[in-house]
């Protein structure tokens, strides 16, 4: 029993014994995979084409061959190699190598079978030891370059005409970095391209002066580790460069063709003027333009009563940008504003510097042009401008009705508000406070001068019967916030000014301009006369007044807002043009005249 145990335990321990060992001969398999050396030996006559000592820089290996060299003589180059030790070499050291089509792909695999590198060797023509030969790298060919990329994957374009600058620094005398900051396609944001090393030779090539070849593996954004190429060359001042990158065996290649900077050149890169030439039908919808330097952005106004019907996917800006600098799209491209898109301008400096701007459109602007007049709802003779109320209505029942009811109150004349012919542009709007003989009828004040009047809202002719106040119901449904409300006038005060008991007194009448924004909680809810300047439910107003313009004056009201605007609730918005400020508490001047025309309501 003890020499069976004792059998077992020497059998356990040389087990153990031969394990340990194969775990340390495991262990001990080296890890390197490196190329110590890389030659050509000039006894070969295939390689007497070979002018220079391979020089290995990080995983690129480049070398030199006569200048007479044709694809014949590069496709059966031997070179003779020296790896890590235990590792070994694909292609094998000593076997023919096809070096015709560019660069050439040698993998070292470690003892451990598992460890590899991957080496890079490329023919150039030229000379890339001699020390008698320096190029002018300092002088000439370092610095930056502004120019074109155009990117194409798998031979499909996938970007073209991109503004980038490259730089090119002297690493020693015959050798170049290359840098391409903030590289990116198809929205791939792959980061900056560097190539450490790019040899520098004399060039065979008449388009050249001095060519230029380098590669390295670089891991990039979102694809990670990458091969990267570089050949080129220089001339006057130019350079012209392919790199192609090995994207998961699908080639990216990216030309670029570079002007040197001076270092004099521009830095500034603004769109200083966006504009729309209403000359073109195209731009018909679009009312005006702001440029926001600090946020980069172009706000396209929009008139929302011809924005829909009109087609915004082709609207033409004239662009203006900073002396130098170079816009894309081009000014005069069509771009699509509709649905709401928005378009991306890139600016690019004298220097190369570049900044974008975001250019959308916005419905939030109300235009009305007093072009368009609709026939009153009370008495056919009454006309009233399209969208507004006016006191027509008012004038319409102390004409009609004064005389049967209002105990000698009469008024022939013209209603207060009316066409012109001579508005701004084409047609405009007067409002005339008009003499109406003051006096009752059925019960109500008649003022001696009725306040030539339009507002935003609806004339209530029955409201008159009750409380004469309550015939103006001002405000409209509005949906935006609104900001200002301009527009072009005139004004010409009346000589006699009538107090609210129909006396002639000494005063100035004056033409208003007012706007209010109140909240409501239906459709229904109005303010009138009585209330509209004092009700807790306004949210803003603004005012402007006039003594007189005896030619077209911009005016321009500005919301101050005395609550915060709530977009979740609903708002009415009035804006009322009067002949006479006083007109609501029936004093007036008789004769005062205001014509008004190109209203804009801005929005937020």
């Amino acid at each position: 029993m003890s020499n069976l145990s004792l059998k077992h335990l020497l059998l356990a321990a040389t087990v153990a014994i031969t394990g340990t060992f194969s775990c340390r001969q495991a262990e001990e398999l080296s890890s390197e995979a490196e190329i110590v050396s890389f030659t050509f030996d000039t006894s070969v006559e295939a390689n007497s084409i070979v002018t220079s000592v391979p020089v290995i820089n990080g995983d690129s290996i480049t070398f030199s061959v006569s200048s007479d060299s044709v694809s014949e003589r590069l496709s059966a180059l031997v070179p003779t190699i020296t790896v890590s030790e235990n590792a070994t070499v694909s292609p094998a050291s000593g076997s023919a190598v096809d070096f015709s089509q560019g660069s050439v792909t040698f993998t070292v695999t470690a003892q451990d079978g598992v460890t590899t590198r991957a080496y890079f060797a490329k023919a150039v023509t030229g000379t890339t030891d001699n020390p008698d030969i320096t190029y002018p790298i300092d002088e000439q060919l370092a610095g930056e370059y502004k120019g074109l990329l155009n990117i194409t994957l798998g031979g499909e374009p996938v970007g073209s005409d991109i503004a980038r600058n490259i730089t090119v620094a002297k690493v020693d005398d015959e050798t170049v970095s290359l840098t391409l900051e903030d590289f990116s396609f198809m929205g791939m944001e792959l980061g900056t391209i560097k190539v450490d090393s790019c040899k520098i030779v004399g060039s065979d090539i008449p388009e050249y002066d001095y060519t230029l070849s380098g590669e390295q593996t670089l891991t990039l954004n979102v694809i990670g580790e990458q091969h990267v190429t570089v050949d080129g060359g220089f001339a006057d001042n130019t350079i012209s460069l392919t790199i192609s990158i090995d994207f998961n065996g699908t080639p990216v290649d990216v030309t670029f063709e570079g002007t040197k900077l001076t270092g004099n050149e521009s830095s500034e890169a603004l769109i200083t003027s966006f504009t729309f030439d209403a000359s073109n039908s195209a731009n018909a919808a679009v009312f005006g333009t702001t440029i926001d330097q600090d946020n980069r952005t172009v706000s396209v106004s929009m008139n929302p009563d011809t924005a829909g019907a009109w087609d915004l996917t082709a609207l033409v800006p004239t662009i203006e940008v900073s002396q130098g600098a170079t816009v894309t799209p081009a000014s005069g491209s069509a771009i699509d504003l509709s649905n709401g898109k928005s378009v991306t301008f890139t600016v690019v400096a004298e220097n190369g510097t570049e900044n974008t701007y975001t250019v959308s459109a916005s419905g939030s602007i109300y235009f009305y042009d007093f072009e368009t007049w609709e026939a009153g709802t009370m008495y056919n003779d009454i006309l009233n401008p399209a969208g507004w109320a006016t006191c027509n209505d008012a004038v319409a029942l102390i004409k009609n009705m004064g005389p049967i009811f209002g105990g000698g109150i009469t008024y022939d004349g013209e209603y207060p508000v009316r066409p012109t012919d001579n508005g701004l542009e084409g047609k405009g709007v007067i409002i005339e406070s008009v003499f109406t003989t003051g006096g009752e009828m059925m019960g109500q004040k008649i003022p001696a001068v009725t306040s030539g009047t339009i507002f935003l809202g609806t004339f209530n002719a029955m409201a008159a019967m009750q409380n004469p106040m309550a015939t103006t119901e001002f405000g409209i449904i509005f949906e935006d916030k609104p900001l200002t409300v301009t527009g072009w006038l005139k004004y010409t005060p009346g000589e006699d000014f009538y107090n609210e008991n129909g006396n002639i007194i000494d005063q100035q009448d004056l033409g208003t301009v007012n706007a209010v924004l109140y909240e409501v909680s239906s459709e229904d809810e109005t303010l009138n006369g009585e209330n509209i300047y004092t009700s807790e439910a306004i949210c803003a107003t603004g005012s402007f007044e006039t003594a007189g313009a005896a030619e077209f004056t911009q005016f321009t009201v500005d919301m101050e807002y005395v609550k915060d605007y709530d977009p979740s609730k609903t708002y009415k918005l009035a804006v009322i043009f009067a002949a006479s400020k006083e007109g609501n508490q029936y004093r007036a001047a008789s004769g005062s005249i205001m014509v008004v025309d190109s209203v804009t309501i801005i929005c937020e």
